[in-house]
């Protein structure tokens, strides 16, 4: 089955009903649910990233109750970075200054693991060549 990798951006904009992006990132969630789709990977960085936020702004329950949902829902994939994804990882952080650690992380699990889209709303992401940068529940994957 063909994944994309999902960032912080998106899982916390649908998940917290005031956010920004919340609008433009709910529809991503329900096609990665309703199969129209790509399946989902969500780093372990960005899940806690996601987690610490909605507990901040929304509280713990949301936060369990999103936590409860990732895990519960076959189609999201939880991973981790390898030593060698992590030491690129290292190397995406120092080239490039725009990028946080953890969207560092996101580009060189990417790249390892020839992935080539991300929905994000971070257009820093814009800068690194190889990845596609998808903000609207498009399926790359589809001819269609």
């Amino acid at each position: 089955m063909p994944r994309a990798v999902v960032d912080i951006s998106v899982l916390f904009g649908a998940s917290y009903r005031r956010d920004a992006s919340h609008e433009d990132a709910l529809p991503i969630l329900r096609g990665i649910d309703d199969q129209s789709l790509p399946e989902a990977v969500v780093l372990n960085y960005v899940l806690a990233e996601t987690l610490n936020g909605l507990t901040i702004h929304a509280g713990h329950e949301a936060a369990v109750d999103f936590l409860d949902r990732v895990e519960e829902n076959v189609r999201f994939h939880v991973d981790t970075l390898d030593p060698d994804e992590r030491a690129t990882a290292k190397s995406v952080f120092r080239t490039y200054d725009a990028l946080s650690f953890v969207d560092a992380c996101l580009v060189a699990y990417l790249q390892s693991n020839g992935l080539e889209y991300l929905y994000a709303f971070d257009d820093d992401f814009d800068r690194i060549d190889d990845i596609a940068r998808l903000t609207t529940p498009t399926n790359p994957y589809d001819p269609r």
